[in-house]
């Protein structure tokens, strides 16, 4: 699927690193729990990256385990309030059953989810939060989404239609 998302967005494959990060999945499982295989291929391969200078992929930095989990965790304290103010569409945060995890942001505030609603985590669907309070779900690993958010075949419910344009300038972050 790697491939698949290269394809959409070239100025990503362009700049792909010669040697495959090294992820120290156990400190993240330990705090976390596993995470979907298509997501720890997209981390492996490369850092967190923003499309368009509008989508923030969240990647783990080598070393920086510890950080990125603390991150997402604290992320998940705005969807608590949301849930606590009934105002997450029925959606709770993470650890709960079927909770919500965040992977990815817009500039404009959307929030792209993993739905922990499997125990097989290569099984878990995507919410997507936008700011205009639409909620949807998409049945498909975080690459597959990416591949047709970005390659322009699926409905963006509440995302701006503008951007990401069609192949857009990718900036990685630090490894």
């Amino acid at each position: 699927m790697l491939n698949s998302l290269e394809e959409v967005l070239p100025d990503l494959a362009r700049q792909r690193p010669q040697e495959p990060r090294t992820i120290h999945w156990s400190t993240i499982e330990n705090r976390l729990g596993k995470l979907p295989s298509d997501y720890k291929e997209l981390a492996e391969a490369y850092p967190s990256f923003v499309v368009d200078e509008f989508l923030s992929v969240s990647i783990p930095r080598t070393g920086r385990e510890e950080s990125f989990c603390d991150s997402l965790l604290e992320d998940l304290q705005d969807l608590a309030q949301l849930s606590e103010l009934d105002e997450s569409h029925g959606y709770n945060p993470y650890p709960s059953p079927g909770g919500l995890l965040p992977v990815a942001t817009t500039f404009s505030g959307d929030i792209l989810y993993w739905r922990t609603n499997d125990t097989n985590p290569d099984a878990w669907t995507i919410v997507v939060s936008t700011t205009n309070d639409d909620w949807w779900q998409y049945t498909g690993t975080l690459t597959e989404f990416l591949v047709d958010w970005l390659g322009g075949t699926m409905e963006r419910i509440g995302l701006p239609s503008e951007v990401p344009r069609r192949n857009p300038p990718v900036r990685l972050g630090k490894g």
